[in-house]
C-alpha cells in the first residue's frame, strides 16, 4: 500500500496524528530567478523578476487609464481634481495657478469713466461696435475666461433643458389605461372576495 493511502486509512480510523498536506509543490517557483526573467506559476499568474523583487505582469497598461491634467500631466484621481477637471481639464491646483495668473491689476481701465451717471449716458450713445471694441480692450484674460465659462455653462444648461422638455413631452404623464387596469383589477378582486364570503 502507498504512503498516501496508508495516511488516509489511518486518518479515517482516527489513528493518524499529523496533518495531511494537499497540493504542495516541493520546489519554490520564485527562487533562483535572474533579473528580467518571466515565468508563470501554477495559478497561471505571470511574474517578472526585477532588481531585488518580483512583480506580477499586468495585462492592463499602467498609464492612460484615467484622465490627465492638461498642465502637469498628473492623473486625475481625487474628488476635487475630478470636479475641476470636468470643467477645466486641469487638476485642482493647476486651476488655482491658472486663475491666479489673471488676478486684476490695480489701476483704472477705459471703462471706469463710464461708471458715473454721465458716463452711463455716454455709454448708451456709443454704437454696439464701439462698445464691443472698448470691452475687448479693457477686459483682461481672467474676465474673458469668466465670460466664456459662464457662456458655456448657460449653453450646457439650455441643452439639458431642451432634452428634459423633449423627454417630458414624449411620455404620457396622465396615462388613464394604467389607472383603469388597476381599478378593474380591484373590482374583480372585490367581487371574488364577496363570493367567497357568502358561501
Amino acid at each position: 500500500m502507498s504512503k498516501n493511502l496508508q495516511k488516509v486509512k489511518e486518518m479515517l480510523d482516527g489513528n493518524y496524528k499529523n496533518k495531511i498536506q494537499v497540493g504542495h509543490i516541493p520546489d519554490n517557483v520564485h527562487a533562483n530567478r535572474e533579473i528580467g526573467d518571466k515565468w508563470t506559476d501554477s495559478d497561471g499568474v505571470q511574474w517578472e523578476q526585477k532588481n531585488g523583487y518580483r512583480s506580477k505582469i499586468n495585462k492592463l497598461v499602467s498609464v492612460g487609464l484615467g484622465d490627465q491634467c492638461s498642465d502637469c500631466k498628473k492623473l486625475i484621481v481625487k474628488g476635487w481634481d475630478k470636479d475641476s477637471y470636468k470643467w477645466n481639464e486641469r487638476c485642482y491646483y493647476c486651476q488655482i495657478d491658472f486663475e491666479a495668473q489673471f488676478t486684476r491689476k490695480t489701476g483704472g481701465t477705459e471703462l471706469d469713466k463710464f461708471q458715473s451717471e454721465e458716463g452711463r449716458k455716454k455709454w448708451d450713445k456709443l454704437s454696439k461696435k464701439e462698445q464691443k471694441k472698448l470691452l475687448d480692450k479693457s477686459l483682461d484674460g481672467h474676465d474673458r475666461y469668466i465670460i466664456e465659462r459662464t457662456k458655456n455653462y448657460i449653453e450646457g444648461w439650455q441643452k439639458e433643458n431642451e432634452i428634459f422638455i423633449k423627454e417630458r413631452d414624449e411620455e404620457k404623464v396622465f396615462d388613464k389605461s394604467v389607472a383603469n387596469a388597476l381599478a378593474n383589477g380591484n373590482v374583480e378582486m372585490t367581487i371574488n372576495k364577496n363570493k367567497t364570503m357568502t358561501k
